[in-house]
């Protein structure tokens, strides 16, 4: 059986790292892929965490049964790709056994593989046929996504979910921001059923609302720059059901639960002034109440979130401020 290793921070996972693993998968029966906690100096480390690249390789790869991480003994250290550290990393991962064959596309690391007492493969060295790198790929995002898979792009957009009880200004401000930070916004599906039934609906459209939300954002995911404005979620749905029936679908409770954590939670101020807009179904303080059960609900299940009050020009300054790089929740 001949067992390849494959190396690297993988920070993105990009077309020519799948190169080389989809060389090395056809050349060996057993494949192992190490990833490096690195800690690059421009920063990604913070944006891609090793869990994350992790569930990348896994998810992309699941015929490979060995893909693990750990930690890069000199990760501090920007000269570590030299020779003359190849038998500290050698010897780190000597717990893993014998390979026969090391595969990478620097050729400074026929010194590592030696140590390994395994043959260097060396892949698209010239960067011929993937003619990018991690570097080139993190100074630009969006205008290198085309080398990286949807999957891993789209996990490094970070969802903003606006909510708020009626007429607080969420689409105005999910537009607003759209075109601030040159980015999407998704509209509201539900909206768009409930106009299109003549404000009518039934306990079942719930769910389908949801569901067909969650699936717009996953599609705009692949096309946005840094951040995604989403004009409500499935939470503000399964608030809309227990508003209107005094249960939800356990399938869209189901959908929230999974999915609470992808999102930077801001819950816009009852400050903005209620407009009647043909569509607005609250009123004598139910808007009031409906404001409090939703930040009840983000307390009692420990989201953190922010309020963004005042008109809308000081609404965009207030997430400028909370989205900058500076900011602990828009790192």
């Amino acid at each position: 059986m001949r067992r390849g290793l494959v190396f690297g921070k993988f920070m993105p996972l990009h077309r020519g790292h799948q190169h080389l693993i989809d060389t090395a998968l056809a050349d060996c029966d057993d494949l192992t892929i190490v990833v490096y906690d690195s800690d690059p100096l421009d920063g990604s480390r913070q944006l891609m965490p090793i869990a994350l690249r992790l569930a990348w390789l896994r998810r992309l790869y699941p015929e490979v049964e060995n893909i693990l991480g750990v930690d890069d003994p000199e990760k501090y250290n920007p000269e570590r790709d030299g020779p003359e550290y190849a038998a500290v990393y050698a010897e780190q991962l000597a717990f893993l056994g014998r390979f026969d064959r090391v595969f990478s596309s620097e050729p400074a690391y026929e010194h590592f593989a030696e140590l390994m007492k395994a043959r260097h493969v060396l892949v698209d060295g010239a960067r011929a046929t993937v003619p990018t790198s991690g570097t080139i790929i993190r100074a630009d995002l969006y205008g290198h996504r085309g080398w990286i898979e949807p999957v891993v792009y789209s996990s490094l957009i970070k969802k903003v979910a606006l909510v708020g009880t009626e007429s607080t200004g969420k689409s105005t401000l999910a537009r607003a921001c759209a075109a601030a930070f040159d980015t999407l916004w998704v509209h509201e599906f539900g909206r768009e059923l409930w106009e299109a039934q003549d404000l009518r609906g039934t306990f079942a459209d719930h769910l389908k609302m949801a569901r067909r939300q969650y699936q717009r954002e996953q599609a705009a995911l692949r096309h946005a720059r840094d951040f995604l404005f989403c004009d409500t979620t499935a939470w503000t749905t399964m608030h809309w059901s227990l508003r209107s029936y005094g249960t939800a679908d356990a399938r869209l409770v189901a959908l929230v639960d999974s999915t609470m954590d992808e999102y930077l939670w801001i819950l816009c101020d009852n400050d903005f002034g209620w407009v009647q807009d043909g569509t607005r179904e609250m009123i004598d303080g139910e808007a009031a109440r409906f404001q409090e059960q939703q930040r009840d609900d983000l307390e009692r299940r420990g989201v953190g979130y922010r309020i963004l009050s005042g008109p809308l020009e000081e609404r965009v300054e207030q997430m400028r401020t909370l989205l900058s790089p500076s900011h602990p929740s828009g790192s």
